[in-house]
């Protein structure tokens, strides 16, 4: 029978795979040619256009034209060289916002020291694109300029942060700081911060300008810890409410006031460990995260994570580890980010680290590239062209101005080629330039994944993406590039095609089997549905086999493979597997034991042992898992 032959030889063998992706297209050239296209004076004229049109309040015309001359430029030159498309970009945003800065802030100051402090505005107006309420983020950053005109200017960055975030608490805490004053207690107090936070990118301050935890706290958590190594282990300090956990009994901490101290007295679960160590963590300038998690059993756990920056600033590395206990890494982690309020999984909030750190010319870039490949989309779908024209009388008007000011340095028109038509293509090469000047930006590797759902890219095209988001992105953020992966995968209509880059993913992922794991799952299922049921199970057994201790895989795996043995009356099959990965999986002694790949194999090794009959051999596995 071919189920019982797709058992025997499904290790054996594994998946007959192709080694590597099939090109069936050489690589299409670069938009236009990348060298020394002359771009300085185009964002030159773009800023003096801008504080031009800001003093009469003509921003939307400004923005209609900036757009045109935009596509203009991309048509005639080189998407890969960025820098003066991304002053322009800046100067789309500020028409944008500017107005919206005058009704929220009630007057012309804050635009007027938005236009007078690009220091600040060009990291706000990137800032407000993550979040839901701008008018919000604008009052706010009003609302910080009012009062610390001075520690804003101090602290572009963080007073970016706090303009951009909403805040977040477990519970409802006694006394929270206002935004301003939260602002304060990081550029007033004379705490000894453990990082510069007036050079630490908004991306990860936004981890501190999110609590409003009361200055007696701060105070508390400073005499507390202050000489304290690591802060994340103040998880550990916090005694586990058992009664609560086992008996159901009303929290210790429900009964007092919801404070740092009363949580040191008193203790709690992990959901109170884990806001307690990151609120620790914040109030001596450390970024920290609540991580949520549920395994494949249903139980949730929370645990945290905790910036830590090293190489004299230059790295940033989330550690999500400390409480994700031995028993529990098959938990998928996902915290809260501050921005949207969204959740996002905790592989997404490594990028974030990674992406801060680099130099802010490559982050401008990396967005301006994406919000430049938005717009031309936007510009395909409405038939519009770029026109060189634009660009020629960008350049009179430069030129026109430079004369008038004494400067003899003028940009020759005739070295504006001709155009190439906006299209697709176009798309693809900004995306490409964001992803190199920003490997770790994770709107652009989106906005890639949109752009082959919506079948806009055709798949040969993929290879430019697909090559570096296995290759460099995948060996520094092996879980964020496996989710992209699995996410792309499914976009290529040719089965072929997508079991090559399965077979070449799992290469990519040889040291993390959890990882392989997850794709073994994916091309499973994908025989499945093309209906090869001897290839999906051979897929799900090695899946299980390979991360027969780690619970979430594992259980997920062997549960696929357990509805086809069972769907062909081979029960026994079913059982066999069970007894396997059982076998395999570690036996650990925890308080959540229950929780275990051990322990969840072994009970559903016991119901199937139940229903085959086999009383005494269930009772004997009950007996050694709960033992």
């Amino acid at each position: 029978m071919r189920w019982r032959r797709a058992a025997a030889v499904c290790l054996a063998v594994g998946l007959l795979l192709p080694s590597a992706l099939a090109r069936t297209a050489t690589t299409r050239p670069q938009t236009g040619k990348s060298d020394a296209w002359p771009d300085a004076w185009l964002a030159d004229i773009a800023m003096d256009e801008l504080k031009r049109f800001a003093a009469t309040g003509e921003l939307d015309a400004l923005a209609r034209r900036i757009e045109a001359v935009i596509l203009a430029r991309l048509a005639c030159g080189p998407a890969d060289k960025l820098d003066a498309l991304t002053d322009l970009v800046y100067v789309l945003r500020a028409c944008r916002y500017l107005p919206q800065a005058e009704k929220a802030s009630g007057g012309k100051d804050l635009p007027k020291y938005l236009l007078d402090n690009p220091s600040v505005s060009r990291l706000l107006l990137r800032a407000i694109g993550d979040v839901k309420d701008p008018a919000r983020s604008l009052a706010g950053m009003n609302e910080l300029v009012a009062a610390e005109d001075q520690a804003v200017q101090a602290y572009p960055e963080l007073a970016v942060a706090f303009a951009t975030s909403t805040p977040w608490a477990y519970r409802k805490q006694p006394a929270p700081l206002s935004m301003l004053d939260s602002f304060r207690w990081y550029t007033k107090t004379k705490v000894a911060f453990r990082y510069n936070l007036k050079k630490m990118p908004f991306e990860l301050s936004r981890y501190l300008a999110d609590t409003r935890l009361s200055a007696a706290e701060r105070q508390w958590a400073v005499g507390t810890y202050a000489r304290t190594g690591n802060l994340a282990k103040a998880y550990f300090d916090l005694k586990y409410d058992y009664d609560h956990y086992r008996k159901g009994a009303p929290k210790k901490i429900s009964q007092l006031p919801f404070t740092l101290p009363n949580l040191r007295k008193v203790g709690g679960v992990c959901i109170e460990q884990a806001y307690y160590a990151g609120e620790v963590c914040k109030a001596l300038g450390v970024p920290a995260v609540v991580v949520i998690g549920k395994g494949s059993s249903g139980m949730g756990h929370a645990w945290m994570g905790a910036l830590q920056v090293a190489r004299g600033g230059r790295q940033a590395v989330w550690d999500c580890a400390t409480g994700r206990y031995e028993a529990h890494q098959y938990f998928t982690g996902q915290v809260r980010e501050p921005a949207g309020g969204k959740r996002i999984l905790d592989s997404e909030l490594m990028l974030v680290g990674a992406a801060a750190q680099l130099p802010l010319a490559r982050r401008e870039q990396a967005d301006a590239a994406t919000a430049l490949a938005g717009l031309v989309q936007r510009a395909i779908r409405t038939g519009s062209a770029g026109d060189p024209d634009e660009l020629k009388k960008m350049a009179e008007l430069y030129n026109r101005r430079l004369a008038g000011q004494g400067g003899n340095k003028r940009f020759d028109a005739a070295a504006i080629g001709s155009a190439r038509k906006i299209d697709v293509a176009v798309v693809e090469d900004l995306l490409d330039a964001a992803v190199r000047s920003n490997l770790a930006y994770r709107p652009a590797w989106e906005a890639i994944i949109a752009l082959r759902k919506s079948g806009q890219m055709p798949v040969e095209h993929l290879d430019r993406f697909f090559d570096l988001l296995v290759t460099r992105t995948a060996k520094d953020y092996p879980d964020y590039s496996c989710v992209m992966v699995l996410r792309i995968v499914p976009t290529v209509k040719d089965a072929a095609r997508r079991e090559a880059v399965y077979r070449k993913s799992l290469g990519v992922y040889r040291s993390r089997p959890d990882l392989q794991g997850r794709i073994l799952i994916a091309a499973g299922d994908d025989y499945k549905a093309s209906d090869q049921p001897d290839k999906a199970l051979a897929a799900y057994e090695q899946a299980a086999v390979r991360c027969a201790d780690l619970a979430e895989v594992v259980l997920a795996a062997s549960a696929r493979a357990e509805a086809m043995l069972i769907g062909a009356r081979r029960r026994d099959l079913a059982i066999k597997m069970y007894a396997k990965l059982y076998r395999k999986a570690k036996k650990r002694r925890s308080a959540f034991r229950s929780q275990t790949a051990h322990y969840q194999l072994g009970k559903r090794l016991a119901d199937l042992l139940i229903d085959d009959g086999q009383d005494a051999a269930a009772q004997r596995i009950r007996r050694e898992i709960n033992n």
